[in-house]
């Protein structure tokens, strides 16, 4: 009695909804009083079809719905079947199993559902957009035959409604009655009982909920780690295998290759300092041992070693081939890679000759950006190294294309 009643106050509070053609029709249900086989209940609906002026009109109507004597199921506002609405609410059972479902979805998560169908309706799902609003002992659905953007507003002016409208009437006083002592004590054992089996199916519902939240937090932890094996596996060259201890494996195993070509150039780089420094070391003790000849010698390195010979080539899509013959210099090598790495060029390969005192450097490098032409590259390199060359005649760098 306590739904029958609850349910006319949410017809009168429903109502309007329908009636400023909002929404076309609405239905109202109650759950199942058996909670072994779970069903809803047909309580009531609001139908806009008496407002035939506005209200969509009929194409294809099936015979017996031609016939005037047909009502619509719309009780408090009776009219004849003659519109959509009045169809389809025709076609709702007065029972409808609970599970399988949406409404059995909507029901267990508490949660409303604002399902749109933008597609073309069937004779059996004419409407565009739906709305299953969970209420307390019960739904409600709303139907319209065009789409509507989600209103959150008028979902939970519905939900505090339709609750407040369900809650319990005042219970009235029983008579008084005196029960015996061994009623008593059956009474105080049942109320024992079901505070016991209540204090049991909370502890059953925290344990789930606390599973529930550890599932959760495991989820994520394992999508955070599937996001950083997928970024390792974009960065790593070689890849073997696609599970997780394969890129781990080959990603270790780059790491240390990057490490022993790290060792050898810093080696070879030694190795270029100790010669150069030996060179000096025989060309101070020269100078003090025949001071002419080496101005001499002085002068012609300069004029010699001050040019800069630079070439770009392209060789494919953002990629480029560098060629820089240079003199010689003390951290020289360095102060060309960091002028490459200010271009925004990144570094594929690298291979340099040494001859007598002038050094050729071969870059093999791609462009970070599109639209990058060998003639812009190499200007850009020249303005680079002269800012960064301690040589006065800088100047005198030569492009060769």
């Amino acid at each position: 009695m306590m739904m029958m009643r609850g349910g006319e106050r949410v017809k009168e509070f429903l109502r309007p909804f329908v009636d400023s053609r909002e929404w076309d029709f609405c239905v109202i249900w109650k759950l199942g009083d058996d909670p072994s086989t779970r069903f809803i209940e047909w309580v009531g609906c609001c139908c806009s079809g008496s407002y035939i002026d506005k209200n969509i009109k009929h194409e294809h109507v099936e015979e017996e719905t031609q016939n005037t004597s047909s009502i619509c199921r719309d009780e408090d506002n009776k009219h004849h079947i003659r519109s959509l609405a009045c169809e389809a609410l025709s076609r709702f059972p007065l029972f409808m199993p609970l599970y399988p479902g949406i409404h059995g979805e909507v029901v267990m998560s508490k949660s409303p559902k604002w399902l749109v169908n933008s597609g073309p309706g069937s004779k059996q799902d004419i409407f565009s957009t739906r709305v299953l609003v969970p209420v307390r002992d019960g739904l409600v659905e709303l139907f319209s035959f065009i789409m509507k953007p989600v209103d959150e507003s008028m979902v939970d002016l519905i939900i505090s409604h339709c609750n407040t409208f369900f809650e319990p009437y005042p219970e009235q006083t029983l008579p008084f009655r005196i029960i015996s002592k061994a009623e008593e004590s059956m009474l105080m054992h049942k109320e024992e009982d079901v505070v016991m089996q209540n204090a049991i199916d909370d502890k059953k519902v925290a344990k789930e909920n606390f599973k529930s939240k550890n599932l959760h937090s495991e989820r994520k932890r394992r999508e955070r780690i599937n996001q950083r094996i997928y970024a390792l596996r974009a960065v790593v060259p070689n890849v073997t295998k696609m599970n997780k201890n394969g890129t781990l494996s080959d990603a270790v195993d780059y790491i240390n290759q990057l490490l022993v070509e790290k060792q050898k150039l810093e080696d070879e780089l030694r190795g270029i300092n100790e010669i150069e420094s030996r060179r000096i070391a025989a060309e101070e003790e020269s100078a003090i041992a025949n001071p002419q000849a080496e101005k001499v010698a002085s002068r012609l390195n300069k004029i010699v070693n001050s040019e800069v010979n630079l070439e770009v080539h392209e060789t494919g899509e953002r990629g480029f081939l560098i060629r820089i013959a240079q003199e010689h210099k003390q951290d020289g090598f360095i102060r060309l890679i960091e002028t490459v790495d200010s271009c925004g060029l990144e570094i594929i390969d690298v291979n340099f000759t040494r001859l007598d005192l002038r050094v050729m450097t071969v870059l093999n490098v791609k462009a970070t950006k599109d639209g990058t032409t060998p003639e812009n590259l190499r200007d850009l390199l020249i303005k680079m190294m002269m800012r960064t060359s301690e040589n006065p005649n800088a100047e005198s760098l030569r492009q060769y294309t």
